[in-house]
């Protein structure tokens, strides 16, 4: 009978199943990672837009546990807009609504657990759209014609694969469904007749001007063409998990982490960055307090995350 050695494939999946945070554990010991990367280095990313035919922007982001490996986090967003009347209190803005689901992801399959997985799914979507609402620029490009019309843009979010750190592929998607997104001109492609609204094209529809092309988030790009040339307000977010070493008490920022990771980091840290101002807006959840150093270290990373998204958004 040949029995595996501690170091060999089969043992290692045996202790991962058996104890799996003393797998992870043992690779943290090493300052490393179960997929093989440094604490502070994300996940390789890639962006897909117009994959949708029928939305008026639509983009999907994968992010690879491994290069070259087809398993990860998966997300598609796609956006559609009608055109209403704003309200009294913000007469020169539109309006942007969130809606979030899962085809994949924690618990599915599970029915005892299928309350747990919507709430789940409800927190990721009141947190998009709280982060969505505070881009006045979003809502600002959404305006018509003041006090009489605006744009209701909804952006669509499905996961359809979860391994960890949906937050930042769930906001990149978002951003990059957007910047997919061809609005709706007055006196282009719409015209004011008799104080309504009607549209140039007798279809009554807005073709989105689709990118084909896809994006890695190291600048690598094929057969990219302009989507857009308006200046839109784009927001990127990375999320770091807080790792405390047992013995000696120091703090480790995780970046991006994986759906193994998750469980047993001690807290979050979401640091979302406004591309065209380069401002700050830090969500925490945790046990641990955070240093200033911690905090720096946080805003460090994020500021270098965006620079390399920003490639994709510009």
């Amino acid at each position: 009978m040949n029995i595996p050695s501690n170091d060999s494939p089969s043992s290692v999946s045996l202790v991962q199943c058996l104890d799996a945070q003393a797998h992870v554990n043992e690779f943290w010991g090493e300052k490393t990672r179960p997929d093989g990367r440094l604490f502070t280095q994300g996940r390789a990313t890639q962006v897909v837009f117009g994959m949708l035919k029928h939305s008026a922007g639509s983009a999907l982001v994968s992010q690879k546990d491994v290069e070259g490996s087809s398993s990860g986090t998966k997300i598609l967003a796609a956006t559609t807009f009608n055109i209403g009347q704003p309200s009294p209190e913000q007469p020169d803005e539109g309006e942007v609504v969130v809606q979030v689901s899962g085809t994949g992801g924690r618990n599915v399959g599970a029915d005892s657990k299928s309350q747990q997985q919507q709430h789940y799914w409800d927190i990721l979507q009141s947190w998009l759209q709280r982060t969505l609402e505070q881009n006045e620029g979003m809502s600002q490009s959404l305006h018509l014609l003041k006090g009489k019309a605006c744009l209701r843009l909804v952006v669509t979010v499905i996961v359809l694969e979860d391994n960890g750190n949906v937050k930042d592929g769930a906001l990149l998607a978002c951003m990059a469904a957007w910047k997919d997104t061809r609005l709706p001109q007055v006196g282009k492609d719409l015209i004011e007749n008799q104080g309504k609204l009607w549209w140039k094209q007798p279809t009554g529809s807005i073709t989105s001007l689709t990118n084909k092309s896809r994006i890695l988030v190291d600048g690598t790009i094929e057969k990219k063409k302009e989507v857009d040339s308006d200046k839109r307000d784009y927001r990127i977010s990375l999320t770091m998990g807080i790792r405390v070493h047992p013995t000696e008490q120091t703090t480790y920022l995780l970046a991006d982490p994986s759906g193994c990771e998750e469980p047993f980091l001690e807290g979050i840290i979401t640091v979302i960055v406004n591309l065209a101002t380069e401002k700050l807006q830090f969500d925490y959840t945790g046990k641990m307090p955070l240093t200033a150093n911690d905090i720096a270290l946080a805003a460090k990373l994020a500021r270098a995350r965006a620079m390399e998204v920003k490639t994709i958004l510009s």
